[in-house]
């Protein structure tokens, strides 16, 4: 492949949300946002300013949850709790054999209901009710119909699309679906134009297979989930 800034994934929420995917953005100050039935990432700078606090603490409301990678400033004594923090991994797949897979199919908005239902059984991470409209998605389906597995495209950043939602029901597993499917997905992305790359946490068992299709590890930073309290 030819040569491609790989800066972009340095940053990539603030990345796809101030480019591609400006359209899911809500923005105040130097925060973004998505949507909230879209995704629940945001772009921030890594030394947040007290303004900064203020602005995320509005946009994400009273109660509610942000998520935020590789914070660097101190959060506030009061409005803001930490709530939980992630090992959050990100994998370089430039080196990745894309194949299509003609028994695989196409998700559609149709498909939401038994998507999130898989989402909540497996946990790869958050899958909201319009999360499928941030790319493709493509499903495995058994002799009855029923959807055992999927993965998809979620961040979008200049060159580079981010594979998500790799999951398999239990049953399932062992067959190479994974395998099969994030293949798939990356045959997509590349025939896109871009280059994927994907997100998880370090104690994944998943990075074994990812590391195994070519996934080479880029980075490694914390993924905080804060709450606004207001006190």
């Amino acid at each position: 492949m030819t040569s491609l800034d790989a800066s972009v994934l340095d940053d990539p929420f603030t990345e796809a949300l101030r480019g591609p995917q400006s359209h899911f953005a809500r923005s105040r100050g130097r925060i973004s946002t998505f949507e909230r039935d879209v995704s629940v990432f945001y772009g921030h700078p890594r030394e947040m300013t007290d303004q900064d606090y203020t602005d995320m603490a509005a946009l994400t409301g009273m109660g509610r949850t942000a998520s935020l990678r590789d914070r660097r400033a101190p959060l506030p004594t009061h409005g803001l709790h930490l709530v939980e923090t992630f090992d959050l991994v990100q994998y370089d797949g430039s080196n990745v054999t894309p194949a299509h897979d003609p028994e695989l199919v196409v998700l559609g908005l149709s498909d939401v209901p038994e998507m999130t239902a898989l989402v909540e059984l497996t946990k790869p991470g958050p899958f909201l009710p319009r999360t499928i409209e941030m790319g493709t998605y493509l499903g495995w389906r058994d002799t009855d119909g029923r959807l055992m597995a999927m993965a998809g495209q979620r961040l979008h950043l200049p060159g580079w699309t981010e594979i998500s939602a790799v999951c398999t029901y239990p049953d399932a597993r062992g067959r190479g679906l994974a395998r099969r499917l994030v293949a798939a997905v990356a045959h997509v992305i590349v025939d896109e134009g871009d280059r994927p790359f994907l997100h998880t946490t370090a104690d994944n068992p998943a990075t074994r297979l990812y590391e195994s299709m070519g996934f080479v590890l880029r980075s490694e930073v914390d993924l905080e989930i804060v709450r606004v309290t207001g006190e």
